[in-house]
């Protein structure tokens, strides 16, 4: 089977963590709209970068654009609305200390014959400063023990610290992740973390599926549909779009 294909850390993540979700998206065009919670994170990093760029420090400015841009995504006031605008500020103060903003978003293609790959490989950053690429994460809240640490069962993610091994490897600079919540923030920092083999090995994998099998319905004949990863429960359509089409196959 021969596709337009890129791989991506989060393309490369959704496949390890869910096989079936991966094929919907990839291979049978799934597209769903973004829940609230996807909305709050990218009006927080939209808004965190419009005051950074325009130096603007006044919390409420920075509240009411990141507000403005949530609202355009046709989303009612939901607790994210108001959770985006303090998040945005929280991004602010956090990251003024790195300097000036280099990039916001940045994009870069490399071949995938230099690991080894049939596709090219494509990473996305957030801010990237002189010495450091950082990657934000809006989230509800960050669990924390009685003692006041944060839970390492929870943090970092393991795909997120999968992501930023990437980048580190495909921009050759350092990468961190900053988590922050209404009520909080964390940041971690890759120093001493190398996942970088178990993506590229998923890569391999991916194309080795993708060689193998002739049709996307061959996919579907090898991939158990096993919907409880949590990336279903974001988007509930998924559900029923996934299990129309195993029964077509599978019958």
């Amino acid at each position: 089977m021969n596709i337009k294909y890129r791989h991506s850390a989060s393309k490369t993540n959704t496949f390890i963590d869910s096989p079936a979700f991966w094929v919907i998206n990839e291979l049978f065009d799934f597209e769903s709209d973004p829940n609230a919670r996807m909305v709050m994170g990218l009006t927080a990093e939209d808004a965190a970068n419009h005051a950074l760029e325009n130096q603007i420090t006044d919390e409420d400015t920075i509240t009411d654009y990141s507000t403005k841009k949530y609202l355009e995504h046709g989303l009612e006031t939901t607790d994210e609305c108001s959770w985006s605008g303090i998040i945005a500020n929280k991004f602010v103060q956090n990251l003024r200390e790195f300097g000036d903003v280099v990039s916001f978003q940045n994009e870069l293609q490399v071949p995938g014959k230099k690991y080894g790959l049939k596709y090219d490989i494509v990473g996305k950053t957030d801010f990237e400063f002189k010495d450091v690429i950082i990657d934000t994460k809006a989230t509800a809240y960050i669990k924390r023990l009685k003692s006041g640490l944060v839970d390492a069962k929870w943090y970092p993610k393991a795909a997120d610290v999968r992501q930023q091994c990437l980048y580190r490897e495909l921009f050759g600079k350092e990468t961190m992740l900053m988590y922050c919540s209404p009520k909080d923030e964390y940041c971690v920092d890759m120093t001493e973390r190398d996942e970088l083999k178990v993506l590229l090995d998923a890569m391999k994998h991916i194309e080795a599926i993708l060689d193998i099998c002739k049709t996307k319905e061959d996919v579907v004949r090898i991939t158990p549909l096993v919907c409880d990863n949590f990336r279903w429960k974001g988007t509930p359509i998924s559900v029923d779009f996934a299990k129309e089409i195993w029964t077509k196959v599978m019958k």
